[in-house]
């Protein structure tokens, strides 16, 4: 696994259901429901890393 999936797993995501969130070396870098605006944000400020962006579903979402 990589630390930025594990950073995902290990989220409090209290009141991020429905929202994205970008995780750059380990770390939440940004979160909301923009994800064109929060990635051109995330690029300039970390542009030599890959990000890992998720939606954080709903609770009540049923993954298979």
């Amino acid at each position: 696994m990589s630390k930025n999936f594990d950073a995902y797993m290990k989220l409090d995501k209290t009141g991020l259901q429905n929202k994205y969130v970008i995780i750059v070396n380990g770390t939440v870098v940004a979160r909301g429901e923009n994800i064109e605006e929060m990635l051109d944000r995330v690029r300039q400020e970390y542009p030599d890393e890959i990000p890992f962006v998720a939606k954080v579903p709903d609770e009540r979402m049923l993954i298979l």
